[in-house]
Formats: C-alpha cells, sequence, structure tokens
C-alpha cells in the first residue's frame, strides 16, 4: 500500500520536473531566436551606414578626400 503511494508521488514528481525543464528549455531557445534577431537588425544597420559612407566617399573629389582622411593623423 505505502509502495503503490510512493510510486504515485514519484511519478508526480517525474512529470513535473518534465515540465518544468521543458518550459526552462522553451525560454532558452526563445531567447536566443530574439538575440539572433536582434543581432541580425543590427548587422543590417551597419551595412547600410558603411555604404552611405563609401557613396558618400565615391562622390568626393581627391582633395576632399585628403583633408578628411587628415583629420584621422596623428600629428607628429
Amino acid at each position: 500500500m505505502i509502495l503503490a503511494k510512493l510510486k504515485g508521488w514519484l511519478a508526480g514528481l517525474g512529470m513535473v520536473l518534465a515540465l518544468v525543464a521543458g518550459a526552462f528549455l522553451y525560454g532558452r531557445s526563445d531567447g536566443k531566436s530574439d538575440a539572433e534577431a536582434a543581432q541580425a537588425k543590427a548587422n543590417a544597420k551597419a551595412v547600410k551606414k558603411a555604404r552611405g559612407v563609401e557613396d558618400e566617399v565615391q562622390n568626393m573629389g581627391s582633395a576632399d578626400v585628403d583633408r578628411r582622411l587628415a583629420e584621422w593623423m596623428r600629428d607628429r
């Protein structure tokens, strides 16, 4: 009698633990996909900004490019 009750309680406890583990793993995978989507959005924004800079440099004359690059050079 006691052994049968113990088996029932253990089966119930096993089910609860399986549900908790499943919810935890589902949350982790959901968070991972959200992080990957945010990173893809940031990458797309960086690519768009880089293209804008490249287009701006292509439209400048060589003297303008030299002047802009001189701002980034260290003084000796």
